[in-house]
């Protein structure tokens, strides 16, 4: 068999065998198994650690403030969230309670002072949240006291605390001067998602997208094992599908594991799934070959710091662009939306090469580092920049559902005013027990989602739309 498919608790996960004359790879198809449609979800452990130096004071501040209480308001009774903020002190505001008012208004209280002790800021955070707790981490700057300040010991700890203890770490990166090895590094290796929020108004949309992402998680910590190498897959969302390509010698005696926790019972797994036991021809193998090449030399634009290495890294990112261009699936759109992104990121290394700016080369690295998070976490895919946008929702539509047929179901449109269903841009579409079907243009938006919640009295279960939010107010509009 050239194909392989293991269905196990919670989990589905396909095997596919391809060999040509250079490359003998295994790729691994993993799908969350859907179960939307379960009436209560697990309460969240989140701690917001908030960046509160002399850099944040102005918009940055006020408008992070206003996401962060609109985050903690947007939470269930059962959740639990704490505050911590830091500059050269660390300070614990709210440790682990329910969300109420009291503590958005704390959170519009806040003001600006003082250098930056991120480690201690987030290591207060790991500790108050525990096993299976979430860290957001937010900042402005570069780390500049406390006991570590460098990107290498800042990862090795938030790998530390995500492997060991469960507990995942989210970072938002606000402006341009944050120091970007160091906060994606943190994301990356502690299982977390990573925003650069180039805009202070970008900020509301990375912790409303993160706000679904803790809600939505079904499937945790999950790891994969090939060849005696470990991949760390992270979380999975209900319904999420994520790939991983390895390269083999031989199949037989091949032995490939996969070990991940479901959240709703806390029970952990470690299985080994059925092995190809031939050879076939898989394009989608390939692709995604390709597809992780260019995360690994995206993220790779750490590197870029003068002209000698802008051209270096351009080489390496041009002969990815010209493979995925002859690959037969180039003209399909995620393809050709990563191939476009990737071209971009080579016209502003021409641009370094021949005249290099720090400034501009700390953007680059920026959108680079946010560019390989996306290509390796397609469904949790964000850009605060308008040209990326198309390339983000492409990939997160192609991993996530979406509905076959948008119609409006009388009996949800009744749960809530029409008014406030144009507002949300949102169509209802069913009601399955206690959960409700909505479509929107993007259902990561989660603070909308947990208005509708709190509106209808029902669990959100949100599909992509796959048209604009202005016909789904179209739509709304002819149900009146």
């Amino acid at each position: 068999m050239k194909m392989q498919n293991t269905l196990l608790s919670g989990l589905n996960v396909v095997l596919s065998a391809h060999q040509d004359e250079h490359l003998n790879l295994i790729l691994a198809t993993l799908t969350a198994t859907d179960v939307a449609n379960t009436p209560r979800r697990t309460p969240l452990q989140v701690a917001l650690v908030i960046d509160r130096s002399g850099s944040m004071s102005g918009e940055k501040l006020e408008i992070t403030k206003a996401a962060v209480a609109q985050f903690i308001r947007s939470l269930d009774p059962d959740d639990r969230v704490a505050l911590v903020t830091y500059d050269d002190r660390v300070e614990l505001v709210s440790a682990l309670e329910a969300p109420s008012e009291t503590l958005a208004r704390r959170v519009e209280s806040i003001e600006s002072r003082g250098n930056t002790d991120l480690y201690g800021g987030w290591v207060m955070g790991a500790k108050i949240v525990g096993r299976g707790g979430r860290v957001i981490l937010l900042s402005d700057g570069q780390a500049n006291v406390g006991r570590f300040t460098d990107a290498e010991s800042l990862s090795q700890h938030a790998a530390i605390s995500y492997e060991r203890y469960g507990v995942t770490t989210t970072t938002i990166g606000v402006g341009t001067d944050y120091d970007e090895a160091l906060m994606a590094g943190m994301a990356r290796t502690g299982g977390g998602a990573h925003y650069f929020a180039h805009t202070a108004r970008s900020i509301t949309d990375a912790f409303s997208q993160e706000r679904y992402s803790a809600g939505s998680v079904i499937l945790e910590s999950l790891s994969i094992r090939c060849n005696g190498v470990t991949e760390q897959m992270g979380h999975f969302w209900s319904g999420e599908t994520k790939k991983r390509v390895f390269s083999v010698r031989e199949l037989k005696d091949l032995v490939i594991s996969v070990r991940y926790t479901e959240k709703a019972t806390g029970v952990t797994h470690t299985e080994n799934l059925r092995v190809p036991t031939e050879f076939g021809h898989s394009e989608e193998a390939t692709l995604e070959y390709l597809l992780q090449r260019a995360s690994e030399a995206e993220a790779e634009m750490l590197r870029v710091r003068d002209p000698k290495t802008a051209t270096i890294m351009k080489g390496k990112l041009r002969e990815v662009v010209l493979a995925l261009l002859a690959h037969p699936s180039s003209d399909q759109a995620v393809v050709a939306a990563t191939i476009d992104r990737l071209k971009a990121s080579i016209d502003r290394l021409d641009l370094l090469e021949r005249n290099y700016v720090e400034e501009d080369a700390m953007m680059h690295r920026k959108r680079s580092m946010q560019s390989s998070h996306n290509l390796r976490e397609r469904a949790k895919a964000y850009s605060s920049f308008a040209d990326d946008q198309m390339f983000v929702m492409e990939s997160a539509t192609e991993h996530l559902s979406a509905v076959a047929e948008l119609k409006v179901e009388r009996t949800a449109l009744a749960l809530a005013p029409l008014d406030k269903w144009i507002e949300w841009q949102a169509l209802p579409l069913e009601i399955q027990g206690e959960v409700i079907v909505v479509a929107l243009q993007d259902p990561r938006r989660g603070f909308v989602i947990s208005e509708i919640e709190k509106q209808v009295g029902l669990r959100v279960r949100a599909v992509f739309s796959g048209v604009p939010s202005e016909e789904i107010v179209a739509l709304l509009n002819q149900a009146r």
